[in-house]
């Protein structure tokens, strides 16, 4: 009963103190300040920024609050989402209200996802905007040169990042990349375009490589970093089996890719002791088993020409060095999967000219666009050099002829000639030896004209490289020539030059850039460095 009674006692006094607690908040209202919550708004951000490897990235952004800010009433942080889960952070970037950071993110071609918050540390609520920011490497993208050093070889790369060239030496070097150069190798040659068969050096399952060839070896190297393993070497993805190679590594005298790097799919040719082998991606990811240098599977491949032309998934033209006549390799997928390659004669028909003659020696082949080739020739009855133009047919037909000229009896010895470089469009062809450089008018095919110049071959400067940059470059209508001094340091004597021709007389002025016209501020340069070696070849790397 007594504890019945102490029971009651308590309920009556909480009863009690409840009423009096609700009674005070009564005679105390307006005794304390209410105050609205400080909201804030973001502005002042970009939805998207591009920056590179190595740079600051600044970001002021505006602050708007809706009541004022305080000093210490709000935190700020700068976050990089986790690419798999949008809602948790990966990296905190800063904790100040400004962003003002060295970007140490890896270039990718995925956009990261950035994030910056603004907390009300009273009332924890967080004010949050997101952008994007595209991390991109300026080595990435440009022109890259094979060049010689004091004691082998390296590359160099003239960046065309955001507009911008900068020229940046020895990428090897600077990769710390272990590609072989130590052993006495050669270089012979640099190719860059598309290979859906590269290691994991792509994004986004676009590949591409880099290829080296030597004397000693034909291979790639990280399109993003020119690192190089042993896997990377050509036997290491080829199919070709040992009884076609007899026991001897591949290592290739030429690699033809008819196509600027961007293009989507294609196919690419490979020219090793006397045989083109054709490998397509990303159809057919290894190289064909058989030499297409054949008028059927079963026939002995014939000697083939080192000159090549070819279209992506069409076909290519070879020059039968045994025979003296042009054969085309036809392009046909067979029933199921692959496809079904094989030479073919393309017929002794003479108008224009006859692809069956044979008094033609080839003294030069190459494409013109990825769609037209042209091939210079010896009649060697008349002695006198031919000029054949033709175009691609559809796949498995035979191409397609556009024209034909024999160039004049005073012609500079093309037997002789060691570059050629026709213009995509114009009708200029233009050839040098060492240290001479001529031109002819191809509508006309009157007379050749010698444009050796000190802007084109400085003084005492010799030619090791010339070439149109219709293939595998971004701008498509320069001449590229590439110069060295030979008495000058090893290493350091060489030159690069982009020449933009002159449409009506075929003239080559040196190209500026940015090409077009330019706005208050800005400024063009000219397309002229040195700095490197003596080139080997030039070409144009991309990565997307």
């Amino acid at each position: 009963m007594k504890k019945h009674q102490k029971k009651l006692k308590k309920i009556f006094f909480a009863v009690i103190m409840l009423g009096a607690m609700a009674a005070a908040c009564i005679e105390d209202k307006g005794n304390y300040e209410y105050r609205d919550i400080n909201d804030v708004a973001i502005s002042g951000i970009d939805s998207f920024y591009t920056i590179a490897v190595g740079s600051r990235l600044t970001i002021t952004p505006v602050l708007e609050f809706s009541v004022s800010e305080t000093q210490d009433e709000f935190e700020f942080g700068w976050f990089v989402l986790n690419r798999l889960n949008f809602y948790m952070a990966s990296q905190t970037l800063s904790t100040e209200r400004n962003l003002n950071i060295v970007v140490t993110n890896p270039a990718s071609s995925i956009p990261y996802w950035f994030l910056y918050c603004v907390t009300n540390i009273n009332t924890g609520v967080r004010y949050e905007f997101r952008f994007q920011v595209s991390v991109l490497d300026e080595m990435q993208n440009g022109f890259i040169l094979l060049h010689e050093t004091e004691n082998n070889f390296d590359i160099d790369l003239i960046s065309t990042f955001e507009g911008r060239l900068t020229q940046y030496h020895r990428m090897l070097d600077i990769f710390e990349s272990a590609f072989p150069r130590d052993d006495g190798r050669i270089p012979l040659d640099l190719v860059c375009y598309r290979d859906g068969i590269s290691p994991v050096i792509g994004y986004s399952g676009k590949r591409y490589a880099v290829w080296i060839l030597t004397d000693k070896g034909t291979d790639r190297v990280s399109v993003d970093n020119f690192q190089w393993e042993p896997t990377f070497n050509i036997s290491g993805i080829s199919s070709i089996p040992d009884r076609i190679l007899q026991g001897e590594p591949l290592i290739a005298e030429k690699m033809h890719a008819p196509m600027f790097p961007t293009v989507t799919g294609g196919a690419n040719w490979i020219y090793f002791k006397g045989d083109w082998y054709w490998y397509n991606l990303p159809e057919m990811a290894y190289f064909y088993m058989q030499p297409i240098n054949a008028p059927t599977p079963e026939s002995q491949p014939y000697k083939a020409a080192p000159f090549i032309f070819a279209n992506t998934g069409r076909g290519a033209v070879l020059f039968n060095e045994d025979d003296n006549r042009f054969e085309y390799q036809a392009v046909a997928p067979m029933q199921g999967s692959g496809y079904n390659l094989r030479t073919q004669r393309m017929g002794s028909s003479t108008q224009m000219f006859n692809w069956e003659n044979p008094d033609y020696s080839l003294i030069y082949m190459n494409n013109r666009t990825v769609s037209t080739g042209f091939a210079i020739v010896k009649n060697r009855v008349t002695n006198r050099y031919e000029l054949l133009l033709m175009e691609s047919g559809g796949m498995g037909q035979p191409p397609i002829k556009l024209g034909h000229g024999t160039f004049p009896i005073q012609s500079p010895n093309l037997e002789e000639i060691k570059f050629f470089a026709f213009h995509s469009s114009l009708p200029y062809l233009y050839v040098a030896s060492d240290e001479q450089i001529f031109r002819i008018n191809t509508n006309a095919l009157q007379r050749w004209e010698e444009i050796t110049s000190p802007q084109l071959v400085p003084s005492g400067h010799k030619i090791s490289k010339m070439r149109s940059t219709a293939l595998g470059f971004a701008r498509t209508n320069q001449i590229a020539i590439c110069t060295y001094d030979p008495n000058g340091q090893i290493g350091q004597n060489g030159r690069l030059a982009f020449f933009t021709v002159v449409d009506g007389t075929g003239d080559l002025i040196l190209s500026k850039y940015p090409e077009g016209a330019v706005e208050d501020g800005e400024y063009q340069i000219d397309m002229e460095w040195t700095g490197f070696g003596r080139i080997i070849n030039v070409h144009y790397k991309v990565v997307p």
